[in-house]
């Protein structure tokens, strides 16, 4: 059974960024974009590691938001773990 989504709450956004509310839909953002000729590839190096850990220092609170919220896309497959094809 389909559930319609609810608006989201944007009392607390500027009433000049009130036009742009669709851009916090969850339903639309599990839609991927098209894809443009100009759309940019980055190309790995063979044999080359990439470092363990993070790229920049976090307060602790804040890498374990980052944690979470990684964790919560993986899992929802809204992101996709690093690959080397």
């Amino acid at each position: 059974m389909y559930k319609a989504e609810s608006a989201p709450n944007i009392s607390k956004v500027s009433p000049k960024y009130h036009e742009f509310t669709d851009v916090f839909s969850k339903s639309k953002a599990k839609v991927l974009t098209f894809h443009f000729s100009y759309d940019l590839k980055i190309n790995l190096e063979e044999d080359v590691q990439s470092p363990v850990g993070t790229i920049y220092s976090l307060l602790a609170f804040k890498q374990e938001a980052l944690k979470k919220f990684i964790e919560k896309n993986l899992n929802i497959e809204f992101i996709q773990p690093t690959s080397f094809l």
